[in-house]
């Protein structure tokens, strides 16, 4: 019943054209960013001189920036104006943003592009919590979970084609011009199908917009830390966001190349089994999820993120760290040994459980916030997911500061997510204690 439900989901009006418009958003954000990284790192594209040393930081940092410096002051526009009509807005910039990094690759500009890659965080930043902000006027309570966990789900794969088409395109020939022609199509298709949403009413028409996104920013924390219910829930997803920074893009390259000795189709592997599976737990949770808040997802997706990743570091925890000039594996002779395949079950498991764990404290931030403060409440989660995505490209920093071995990573997510595992339980068995 409950699958059945999410896929119903899919075909109706109150929903696909927010999936379709996600999707092809998430995937813009990945090609964009990913084409960037790869020009920097085996082409000319250069930031004030330098390649990708200073190109991948930027790239990171620009969109993140953005994020947490707007997502308060479009929380307070997702309550004053109907959030259809901002998503539709939002949809649309993002055609007149492709266009400009259409012209950063033809220019071949680091800096052309790092400014647009600022702006359609921007961008993101204002889509992001109007579209959680809609999902409860536009799905029934019961049905959260579900349209939660598919956007979550086609989220995942649209990051990872995002990844694959521009790490392998951007270095093709003419890749640059190919990669902006994709990404003004897509942006296009994109406004084209959110437009099929239908209207959404204000939520609260006569509140006054502070354009001080500063001051809007620190006024929104406080707000939150007023309303529990829903922050704690946020604070849940921040951790998923942190975990997938600190894996996939801290600790995930410096860990296949000097602790396994894989090459970067070994990385492309890892980066792809984590996203699917990713997909996977999400897509899982709404499957199995009954009409409740399925909190209890939430508590085996926690176990499974402290039991996998403790795993991967015990594993791995002894081996030497290869020389530079070491020749590294590819995929094939990965494969061969039969002690990696441990390895990457540990990385497809530990990403389910993070897709199981985040979709039902989702869904039940959203289902907290009082229609009158959603947009402001959830747009604190786009500021602590893009705080936390930032702390989380600084692990394998800490890692080394702290004169760790590298797998020792995952043994500080492991025991983050001991502790957070503890704590969900203690909440599901409280709201079970009420529920009856």
């Amino acid at each position: 019943m409950s699958a059945r439900i999410a896929v119903s989901l899919i075909g109706q009006r109150r929903y696909w054209p927010m999936l379709v418009a996600q999707s092809l958003g998430a995937f813009n954000d990945n090609l964009f960013r990913f084409s960037m990284i790869s020009l920097a790192t085996y082409s000319s594209l250069t930031l004030f001189g330098r390649g990708e040393e200073w190109m991948n930081p930027a790239a990171a940092t620009a969109f993140t920036l953005a994020m947490f410096l707007f997502s308060a002051i479009a929380g307070r526009i997702a309550d004053r104006y109907d959030r259809t009509q901002i998503l539709r807005f939002t949809k649309f910039a993002e055609i007149w943003l492709m266009m400009m990094a259409a012209i950063g690759f033809f220019l071949q500009s680091g800096v052309w592009l790092v400014v647009t890659l600022f702006f359609m965080g921007m961008q993101s930043a204002f889509f992001a919590p109007t579209k959680n902000a809609a999902l409860p006027n536009l799905l029934e309570d019961h049905e959260l979970v579900y349209g939660n966990a598919v956007l979550s789900g086609a989220l995942n794969m649209s990051i990872l084609i995002g990844i694959v088409v521009g790490t392998l395109l951007a270095v093709s020939h003419q890749g640059g011009m190919v990669v902006g022609g994709i990404l003004v199509g897509m942006a296009i298709l994109g406004w084209i199908s959110i437009r099929q949403l239908p209207a959404i009413p204000a939520a609260n028409p006569d509140m006054k917009i502070n354009w001080n996104f500063i001051g809007e920013t620190i006024r929104v924390l406080r707000f939150a830390g007023a309303h529990p219910r829903v922050l704690r829930p946020l604070l849940g997803v921040a951790w998923f966001w942190m975990l997938g920074a600190a894996i996939i893009f801290s600790v995930m390259p410096t860990f296949t190349s000097d602790v396994i000795g894989g090459d970067q189709n070994v990385l492309s592997l890892f980066n792809a089994t984590f996203t699917i599976g990713g997909a996977l737990g999400a897509i899982l949770c709404g499957a199995l999820s009954g009409r409740g808040n399925a909190l209890i997802f939430s508590v085996i997706g926690a176990i499974g993120l402290v039991l996998f990743p403790a795993d991967l570091a015990f594993n791995t925890m002894g081996r030497p760290l290869l020389a530079d000039d070491v020749e590294r594996m590819g995929i094939e002779a990965f494969l061969a040994d039969r002690q990696n395949l441990r390895i990457l079950a540990d990385l497809v498991l530990a990403a389910v459980s993070a897709g199981l764990f985040v979709v039902p404290l989702l869904a039940m931030a959203q289902r907290r916030a009082p229609e009158e403060l959603r947009g402001r409440l959830l747009s604190v989660g786009s500021i602590l997911n893009a705080g936390a995505a930032t702390l989380g490209n600084f692990t394998l920093t800490l890692v080394v500061v702290l004169a760790w071995p590298i797998p020792a990573a995952f043994l500080l997510v492991a025991s983050i997510s001991a502790l957070i595992a503890a704590y969900t339980f203690y909440w599901h068995l409280k709201l079970r204690g009420e529920a009856s």
